[in-house]
């Protein structure tokens, strides 16, 4: 396995990915061209957190059980080799009053495919097949979990959408049931890797949410592979109000049980109108002056897509953030 002495990005290295929603395939769509160079592509692995009961994820959960297809979808789409109308039909969301308004159909065909195999791993693989992605994708555990947590107040959040609403910062997080198990994939991944990310996103419902199992807190731990953390970009009206980055890293640090060994930052300005907006809702730029955050280093880039009209990280200004940062670890 690797170790903390540098990483040559143009080797065939396996990397895997934690974390969920837009986060997870932000970091995937950067990282997609390195799994699919001609010449020693790495092996590419997501590891989706499935603790979702908000949206059409949460009413399929809720009717049918299983545990919710959106973040995988999500992904699956960030992982095509290229934009198809495939890719298009998967994030189609169905219009109107009806049962089926606001469902997407790729959740549809993932949770129809997991029915008719009665695996969810099997059902992944073969929806990838049709898309034709690069990399592979899991889900962390096929057990239905619930996300729960605890503020300094006392007060109790039961299931993700709650908690994204919380008061920061928390005293608790944690999943039920509390022995879940994950699956054995996503388990071999970590140990085998020689390089492990943990995405962008919701820090307590994506980014921190896979770490509370515990088989994949000690799968990362065995590894001894270099962890990297790419920071978000803005900080989330509830969930991460007034947190800063070093919050951040401590908040993944003690819920996560999980050592870091650097941390990607942004270091572009927000457009005053794009700034504007996100202060109206109570976001805020997570920027860092500092280079060590809790005495772990911290690699500054401009991160930002110059052309979305929402925060987002460039697809190709990050892969190349990475690229650098595993040189100078």
């Amino acid at each position: 396995m690797a170790g903390l002495t540098g990483l040559d990005p143009d080797q065939p290295l396996r990397v895997v990915a934690l974390g969920g929603g837009t986060g997870l395939a932000a970091l995937l769509r950067a990282l997609k061209r390195e799994a699919g160079r001609s010449r020693d592509p790495w092996k590419l692995t997501g590891i989706v957190t499935v603790s979702d009961n908000g949206g059409s994820s949460g009413r399929l959960r809720d009717e049918l059980g299983g545990i919710p297809p959106g973040d995988l979808r999500n992904c699956l789409s960030a992982l095509t080799l290229e934009d198809s109308a495939l890719s298009d039909l998967l994030n189609y969301r169905f219009r109107g009053d009806g049962n089926l308004a606001g469902h997407s159909l790729g959740n549809l065909m993932l949770w129809a495919l997991a029915d008719l195999t009665g695996d969810w791993v099997r059902a992944i693989r073969q929806l990838s097949g049709v898309l034709v992605t690069l990399g592979r994708l899991f889900p962390s555990t096929v057990v239905p979990v619930t996300l729960c947590a605890e503020d300094m107040a006392g007060k109790h959040y039961i299931g993700e959408t709650s908690v994204g609403s919380c008061t920061p910062p928390l005293a608790r997080l944690w999943l039920e049931p509390q022995d879940a198990e994950p699956l054995p994939e996503a388990v071999l991944a970590l140990l085998r890797s020689d390089l492990i990310l943990l995405s962008p996103g919701s820090l307590y419902t994506s980014t921190i949410s896979n770490l509370l199992l515990q088989d994949l807190q000690e799968a990362v731990e065995s590894s001894r592979s270099p962890v990297v953390y790419v920071a978000n970009l803005m900080t989330e009206p509830g969930e991460t109000s007034g947190l800063d980055l070093e919050t951040h890293v401590a908040a993944i640090s003690a819920f996560g049980r999980t050592r870091i060994s650097a941390i990607i930052a942004n270091a572009a300005p927000l457009r005053p109108d794009m700034l504007a907006r996100y202060q109206v809702e109570g976001g805020e730029p997570l920027l860092t002056e500092a280079d060590r955050i809790l005495d772990i280093p911290v690699y500054k880039f401009p991160l930002l897509d110059p052309e979305a009209p929402m925060a987002r990280h460039h697809p190709d200004l990050l892969n190349r953030a990475i690229r650098e940062t595993l040189s100078r670890l």
